[in-house]
């Protein structure tokens, strides 16, 4: 019998134990053990022990262990059959298991068999079912196919060929296969001649169907009354160490490659240096050379930095552990923040820029970096085999018909006007270069038109040199044609850089918009936002479009300015007073119209918003016949912007009058300015004659017209500042940053509350206080209570979107603030109660860009009981909806939402009074698929009828929580939670 020091733990029935015939250990780390007795069970008294499994050589530790699971208090240990190691063919080396304690642990060893008498049943069920669970975590690969379906402890239950069934959270099944044939895990193969032996499934354990199957299933106490259980207890142990010895032979194989992929990469980036040094002579573009990144071993890495670099992106290079070709491009653009587009490849694509593209050979798929070499011609890259050859038509041919592009983000920190510009002129020398080169050669040309006129009339028309008068004209005509080749060229060049910047700053903006945190989009409306974003888009055109042109005409007309200090310095200083006195009125006007564009230009963005609005509520506003009051509340705003925009343009109009006066005035003041010289003898007739006048007149009316055009821009220029003030809020808001945050991998669900304190402004009081509360991973639980209770706030936290003044929030025990909150994002469903329906088919809206085919589409639409409405529409799945779907029932479009939620099969499904819009019956199917569902499910709701099947139901009151239990139990406590359903029941 047993040892009577046994009894005084907690975690087992001392009168039960002492049934049992065994002895009491005290172990540690210092004196492992092996578990390779199948006869053997050990019991955890007291602290844990981590099991490993080890390589022996007769029976002995022959080698490191490979951790598998951790055993707690009031766990069992089954003993596992040490099995052959096939890596190694001496006959004595096998794969077994080995326990190591933490320091401190009480372990009861007892023979197994000790456990299978009649008096164990129920206790012996507990500790079988939390044995497979741990040894379902061991076996389960990561990243199964998507379920179909849960397994039932029922008989004779038929599935259809692709069938992928999972048993329900925290379930164990015992399965037999009646007909058919079936693969568990992706392993264990299932016919009816292994009917006999039924396979334990549990957690992430999945079977799925090669053909039409029908399958029993049964609970642990059912398998062990039937007699079953131990036989295909034993069986089960056998299989669990075949798999646990190939994974580490896979695991072996794995690191063997990484260390051949980090040798070759080592290789490739001193090939590589050698290569660059050996081409400084032969320069970057010799053909059959790849330069300017060094190799990591990936093929798809390599090539997405080549397009990267010249994209102007830098990639976070690939961890040393991730197995080289199975990267997939979304993970490289997700660790590297930026982002692609699909584009197709068609006619001859090569000769036209199209920026930087990553596309794959037809042959094998491997990728390749095509980039641009010229205007009109490309080049592939191919690090596979370092090679960079010319795109040719049949290269082009063997190209598959797809490629990605590369976006840009902007950095992600503060930016300025001056650093967006350069953000958008990066890769754009060449042609700011032409602008440049064009413009000057423009001006030089322009000297030809005041020179030859002072010419004509100084020494051609007086000596009737009619040769002469030729010679010029035709000069004239050459200098004519060269001034329209060098503008073509310069506009063009223009051209090219407005379209560049604005793809580039545009995507960059909108991308900033997406990543900027949550808590910034409350204090815009969309209008006022949208009209914000494109302020930005604004800035771009002045600054690239006219005010480009204007500012660079201006620039060369200098040569004119030298050219007037050439003819009479007294008189360039005239006319330089003149222009200083113009440009000084402008000015001054265009700073008196900054305060009324800021004024117009927000007022613009408040009335946006309010049409946006108006015309989204638009149902709601003829429902309650509230269509005047609406047109009265536009009206007040759209009165007011037009007066400011009539007083802007009287100020206008006064500059346009400065504007078209000038050259009169500046003749007048010239001309009088040249008497007076002439009269006073500081300029004599042989100093400066009727040619030096003409020619000065000329090139003072070439620098003046300069002057006049810039006059045109001086406002524009001014307007920025206003559109900056709009604009700098997104520019200057920091993005949500995931650099250096762990990643979550794949949550399991588990939500904690620690002491949380959060208020929206420090001047409110707390609308979270001081909550402290556990969600279990897999639970159903619900939120209650009075509007601004700090439900929704609570939910606000779980994602993210609000950090907490004081506590923390965790997920699976690890703070959230620590995370990389995109990535858990992405394994949450959330359905809000004013979610917004996309323009776009059914299909689009629940799948919408995740690569999910039709099939998953129908089975979240069925778990969301939307499945039969969808039926009943004239196209099904491809049911166009307008935006907003005004063409839907509230109840369609929150069950829309639902199925949108749950086709991804998230970890974690949140529901913010999404349901509030059902009817009983709809509402009863929807709460039967929650209930059935393999995730943790947190509902905020205000119909207490739809959470009585909770698993638990938080009250909340002013920030904290009053109460908590089940329905029943928190009805029977005639609390807070009684006195809400009762006003409901009323």
């Amino acid at each position: 019998m047993t040892d009577p020091a046994i009894t005084g733990y907690d975690s087992f029935d001392a009168e039960l134990l002492a049934k049992i015939d065994g002895e009491k250990l005290s172990v540690g780390y210092h004196n492992p053990f092996l578990v390779s007795d199948p006869g053997l069970i050990w019991l955890v008294l007291k602290g844990s022990v981590d099991i490993y499994a080890v390589p022996l050589t007769d029976g002995a530790v022959a080698g490191t262990g490979q951790h598998l699971m951790r055993v707690s208090e009031g766990e069992l240990i089954f003993g596992m059959p040490a099995i052959p190691d096939d890596t190694v063919a001496d006959g004595r080396s096998q794969i077994g298991l080995r326990a190591v304690a933490t320091m401190g642990t009480e372990l009861f060893r007892a023979r197994r068999g000790d456990i299978e008498q009649d008096d164990f049943d129920l206790i012996v069920v507990d500790w079988i079912d939390r044995w497979i669970a741990a040894l379902a975590e061991i076996v389960a690969p990561v990243g199964g196919p998507r379920p179909t379906g849960y397994l039932e402890a029922e008989p004779d239950i038929a599935f259809t060929a692709g069938a992928v069934l999972t048993p329900q959270r925290g379930d164990t099944i015992w399965v037999t296969l009646d007909a058919g044939y079936a693969t568990a895990i992706g392993r264990w193969r299932l016919t009816e001649d292994t009917a006999g032996i039924p396979l334990p499934l549990a957690g992430n354990m999945w079977l799925a169907c090669e053909a039409d199957c029908r399958i029993t299933g049964a609970y642990t106490p059912t398998a062990l009354f039937r007699g079953t259980l131990w036989d295909s207890l034993a069986s089960f142990h056998l299989a669990v160490m075949q798999v646990i010895a190939r994974q580490r032979e896979e695991a072996g194989a794995s690191e063997t490659s990484r260390l051949e992929r980090k040798a070759g990469a080592n290789r490739a980036t001193f090939n590589a240096s050698l290569r660059r040094i050996g081409g400084i002579l032969a320069g970057p573009e010799a053909e059959g050379t790849v330069t300017g990144t060094a190799a990591t071993g990936d093929p798809l890495f390599d090539a997405a930095s080549l397009v990267a670099q010249a994209a102007g992106i830098t990639l976070t290079p690939p961890t040393d552990d991730t197995g080289a070709g199975s990267r997939l491009l979304s993970d490289i653009v997700r660790r590297s923040h930026i982002r692609v587009r699909r584009v197709v490849l068609f006619d001859d694509w090569y000769r036209r820029d199209n920026g930087p593209l990553l596309a794959y050979r037809a042959a094998d798929n491997r990728p390749v970096a095509l980039l641009p070499d010229g205007v009109d011609r490309y080049v592939m890259a191919d690090p596979a085999d370092s090679t960079r050859r010319p795109v040719t038509a049949a290269l082009a041919d063997s190209l598959s018909g797809e490629a990605h592009v590369f976006y840009r983000p902007f950095p992600a920190r503060a930016m300025r006007v001056r650093e967006v510009f350069a953000f958008g002129l990066r890769g754009l020398r060449r042609d700011m270069a032409t602008i440049v080169m064009m413009g000057i050669l423009a001006g030089l040309i322009a000297l030809a038109t005041p020179i030859a006129t002072g010419q004509i009339f100084a020494s051609i028309i007086p000596r009737a040199d009619i040769p002469g008068h030729l010679t010029i004209i035709a000069g004239l005509v050459l200098a004519a044609l060269g001034t329209a080749t060098f503008t073509v060229t310069r506009s063009f060049a223009v051209l090219r850089v407005q379209t560049r910047m604005d793809a580039s700053i545009q995507t960059a903006v909108w991308d900033r918009l997406l990543a900027l945190p949550v808590p910034f989009f409350r204090e815009y409306s969309s209008g006022d936002l949208a009209d914000r974003a494109n302020g930005i888009n604004a800035i771009r055109e002045l600054l690239s479009g006219t005010i480009m042109q204007s500012v660079m005409t201006v620039l060369f007309s200098l040569f004119s300015l030298l050219l007037l200090f050439w003819y009479s310095w007294k008189l360039a200083f005239i006319a330089l007073a003149i222009v200083a006195v113009l440009l000084g009125a402008s000015l001054t006007i265009a700073l008196a119209m900054v305060p009324l564009q800021r004024e117009m230009i927000g007022r613009g963005g408040r009335i946006e918003g309010l049409i946006f609005q108006l015309l989204t509520g638009l149902s709601k506003l003829r429902i309650s016949a509230s269509e005047p009051r609406a047109f009265a509340k536009w009206a007040e705003q759209f009165g007011i912007t037009k007066e400011i925009t009539y007083k802007a343009r009287k100020l206008a109009a006064i500059q346009a009058v400065i504007t078209a006066l000038f050259p009169l005035l500046a003749s007048i003041v010239l001309f009088a300015s040249i008497s007076y010289l002439l009269k006073g003898g500081e300029q004599g007739e042989g100093s400066f004659g009727i040619g030096d006048f003409l020619a000065f007149n000329a090139a003072f009316g070439q620098f003046s017209a300069a002057m006049v055009g810039l006059l045109g821009t001086v406002s524009v220029l001014i307007a920025i500042v206003p559109l900056y003030e709009r604009v700098r809020p997104i520019l200057e808001t920091v993005p949500e940053i995931t650099d250096g945050k762990a990643d979550p991998g794949a949550i399991d669900g588990t939500v904690e509350f620690s002491r949380v304190v959060f208020r929206y402004k420090p001047e409110t009081p707390p609308i979270i206080d001081g909550v402290s509360l556990t969600i279990d991973s897999g639970s159903y639980v619900a939120f209650v209570g009075a509007s601004g209770s700090g439900k929704s706030t609570l939910v606000r936290l779980v994602l993210g979107f609000e950090q907490p003044e004081a506590g923390g929030v965790y997920i699976d025990g690890k703070d959230i603030s620590g995370l990389d909150m995109q990535a858990v994002r992405r394994q949450i469903g959330v359905v809000l109660q004013n979610g917004r329906i996309m323009s776009g088919s059914i299909f689009d809206n629940i799948v919408g860009s995740l690569p999910l085919t039709i099939d998953d589409a129908w089975e979240a639409a069925r778990m969301a009981g939307f499945d039969q409405d969808v039926e009943a529409m004239p196209m099904g799945m491809h049911t166009v909806l307008s935006e907003g779907a005004g063409t839907l029932s509230g109840g369609q479009r929150q069950r829309l939402m639902i199925a949108r939620a749950l086709v991804h099969k998230p970890r974690i499904l949140i529901l913010d009074e999404a349901t509030s819009a059902l009817d009983n019956r709809t509402q009863e199917v929807v709460n039967a698929s929650l209930a059935r569902m393999n995730m943790t499910r947190i509902v905020v709701a205000h119909r207490l009828s739809t959470i009585q099947n909770v698993d638990r139901i938080f009250v909340m009151r002013q920030g904290r929580v009053v109460e908590q239990g089940d329905f029943n139990a928190l009805m029977a406590l005639n609390g807070e939670f009684a006195e809400l359903a009762r006003r409901q029941l009323v």
